[in-house]
């Protein structure tokens, strides 16, 4: 039976946002793939509550480089839609 506990709603929140996220990556606007860069940002949050609970700890040594490209691509948004304006 299904229980309402801490970690699957941490489950539930990645996959969704997740799904959001894929969704608005996949536009051709670059202010809606900015939008998907900060969902995926948002994502990072239950996702490493996962990491922790289930012992994959070793996952979050490559955060960083992540978020990099995440932070990267954000700004290469941004720039494409200060450009358009």
């Amino acid at each position: 039976m299904f229980e309402l506990n801490l970690f699957n709603f941490a489950q539930f929140t990645d996959q969704g946002l997740s799904l959001l996220g894929t969704l608005f990556l996949t536009s051709l606007s670059a202010k809606t793939r900015m939008y998907g860069f900060l969902i995926f940002i948002l994502v990072n949050i239950p996702g490493i509550y996962l990491l922790v609970v289930t012992e994959l700890w070793w996952i979050l040594a490559v955060t960083p480089l992540w978020l990099f490209l995440n932070f990267k691509g954000l700004w290469n948004n941004f720039q494409e839609t200060r450009r358009a304006n």
